[in-house]
């Protein structure tokens, strides 16, 4: 579902995201995209690889620090590898909870997406850098984590 989504409003040279205008908005589209780069990038086949190329710089560098080690890669063979390092089975990001403000979802923003793999408690809390609706960049560190029953 989220390829199809993303494949209806692929990116070209130009932004595709002009019309949205608000902080929030923003927020929100920019996170789901990140969310659907990396939903692509952790499955094969022509459809993901059209939305990998279509949304990424070819330049881009990203990279999850894991312990004291980074591990780099540059553009969709990047994101297929931090997809991979990743094995995420949830996502979650933190909303926009302040005032709205008029914004530009074309102008270099970053925003930030927890990957989650439960089943090796692993948590990626990675940047993703995006200008003009591309990504440019995303940066992050992968955590161990522990949860349980509160009281």
């Amino acid at each position: 579902m989220v390829l199809t989504i993303l494949l209806a409003g692929l990116a070209v040279q130009n932004c595709d995201l002009t019309a949205i205008k608000g902080g929030r908005a923003v927020h929100e589209a920019l996170s789901r995209r990140a969310v659907g780069i990396m939903a692509a990038a952790a499955t094969s086949g022509s459809a993901s690889d059209n939305v990998l190329n279509a949304l990424i710089d070819k330049d881009a560098v990203l990279t999850v620090i894991v312990g004291d080690v980074g591990l780099p890669g540059k553009g969709a063979a990047g994101a297929r590898s931090l997809a991979k390092r990743m094995n995420a089975d949830e996502y979650r990001f933190l909303g926009w909870d302040y005032m709205d403000i008029p914004d530009d979802a074309c102008r270099r923003q970053q925003v930030t997406v927890d990957f989650i793999a439960n089943r090796e408690k692993r948590i990626s809390r990675i940047n993703f850098t995006f200008e003009n609706g591309h990504l440019m960049g995303a940066e992050g560190w992968q955590h161990s984590f522990a949860k349980g029953p509160f009281p």
